[in-house]
């Protein structure tokens, strides 16, 4: 039965239009009309099916989530780790769902198309799969952890992906392998209370990591005053400071340079087979990145440079370094972390405002992973940007629905948009703060309503 969705305005993330008091017609899981506020009306007098009428919301797109982990059974993060326990991904896709984003694209690179496959098939959010399966991005991740990659895995090709279904290339590198906040969130505190006993904090463990080796991941970096005053703070004056020291390389560096290899792979693939990348954008990456920018090859190809706003950048530096890429034609992504709202990994929003505040620097909003899953929804990313005026509605919206999907075609069958014939995957949201997420539909199929999933929803 056909359902008329009339809301106090509707955004079709398409030439920057809104409408006051519009609506949408959908049927049989797809757009059928998309109505001004005069066709709204009269759409609703002589309407046979049902009518939703929402005149405090605002109705747009379902969100597109470019840059997201933990979303399917894969070998999880670029460093292959073991993949997450069913709930988990689940409750994942469940989180993603409840706050309006109605596609993801897997970044964790590593796993198959048949685990992405199942993912989709088993949650009604629409997943899609990336590969990074490059020589050394491999490596990497065995060096750094690999404990959810099989033979088959190992075994893959970007290639073979993209023959499999694969939209894009990536993630190229990541915290994990290129000594970032994986390392330490989880390893590095890891290897520490293996030789210690001594739990430190993922602060203390940045903190150590960078007395050795600098936002840069280098040797030459190693300040011993610092590091004797870190190992103090974390307690850690039992443990020779020659011996940490060393912990530390044999932890951090091992990955290091195969990750960098890999995002070189990966940019190359990109480039010979004309597909999208999404590039690990971080200090320990810059300097290879800018290379890689200034590239005279110009095979056409779409690059995207994820979380441009990433913390181990000085703010200055990561202004400088997505200025360098939109001037190289490159895309920047921004991640939202939990920097808004949960503020547990990533505690300052100075990057965030900076890049956002600057030219033509920031194409794409997403979400990458918090701690244990637990980082922002998408959505509060585009509440956001409208409520501090660093975008109008229309270009917010069309950020994390049109622009994505059309960045990477065949991550969304109709690119996103409210017009005839797309898929009726919708979000009805509060008018005054988005975050308050009152209706989502997912081809047209109620999936949650006031920010819970639906019970027995599914595929």
């Amino acid at each position: 039965m056909p359902t008329l969705i009339r809301a106090g305005v509707v955004v079709p993330a398409t030439g920057g239009m809104v409408f006051e008091g519009g609506a949408v017609v959908i049927d049989r899981g797809r757009i059928v009309e998309v109505l001004d506020a005069l066709g709204s009306h009269r759409a609703a007098g002589a309407f046979s099916g049902d009518i939703v009428d929402e005149p405090d919301s605002i109705l747009m797109p379902g969100l597109v989530n470019i840059h997201t982990h933990g979303v399917s059974p894969s070998p999880l993060f670029p460093s292959g780790s073991a993949a997450l326990p069913e709930e988990r991904w689940l409750g994942n896709l469940d989180r993603h769902a409840a706050a309006g984003t109605t596609t993801v694209l897997s970044t964790c690179g590593l796993g198959s198309m048949d685990e992405i496959r199942e993912a989709d098939r088993r949650h009604a959010v629409h997943v899609r799969g990336s590969t990074a399966h490059t020589p050394g991005a491999l490596q990497a991740a065995l060096a750094a952890d690999g404990a959810g990659l099989t033979e088959r895995h190992r075994a893959l090709t970007i290639e073979r992906m993209l023959d499999d279904g694969a939209v894009a290339i990536g993630e190229l590198a990541g915290g994990q392998t290129l000594g970032g906040g994986g390392q330490d969130l989880v390893f590095l505190p890891a290897a520490i209370r293996a030789r210690t006993g001594i739990v430190v904090t993922q602060a203390q463990a940045r903190g150590l990591k960078e007395a050795v080796l600098g936002r840069f991941m280098d040797e030459r970096r190693h300040d011993a005053a610092l590091l004797a005053a870190r190992a103090q703070q974390a307690g850690l004056e039992g443990l020779g400071l020659e011996e940490l020291r060393q912990l530390i390389v044999d932890t951090v560096l091992p990955s290091v340079a195969a990750a960098r290899s890999g995002i070189r792979e990966g940019v190359e693939a990109a480039r010979r087979l004309g597909v999208p990348a999404l590039v690990h954008s971080a200090s320990a990456s810059a300097d290879l990145i800018r290379e890689l920018q200034g590239s005279k090859d110009r095979r056409p190809a779409t690059i995207i440079a994820g979380h441009v706003n990433h913390t181990s950048h000085t703010v200055d530096e990561a202004v400088r370094l997505a200025e360098s890429g939109r001037d190289a034609g490159w895309y920047g992504e921004a991640s939202v972390f939990d920097l808004l709202e949960g503020r547990e990994t990533v505690q300052t929003r100075e990057h965030w405002d900076a890049l956002l505040a600057g030219v033509d620097l920031v194409d794409v909003l997403a979400t990458d992973y918090g701690h244990d899953g637990r980082h922002d929804p998408l959505i509060s990313a585009l509440q956001d940007v409208i409520a501090t005026g660093q975008r109008g509605l229309a270009e917010a919206v069309e950020m994390v629905t049109s622009v994505p999907a059309g960045l990477i075609p065949g991550l969304v069958d109709g690119g996103a948009m409210l017009r005839r014939g797309a898929p009726a995957d919708l979000v009805l949201a509060d008018r005054d703060d988005l975050r308050i997420v009152r209706r989502v539909y997912i081809d047209g199929v109620p999936v949650a309503e006031h920010g819970r999933m639906l019970a027995q929803v599914g595929a």
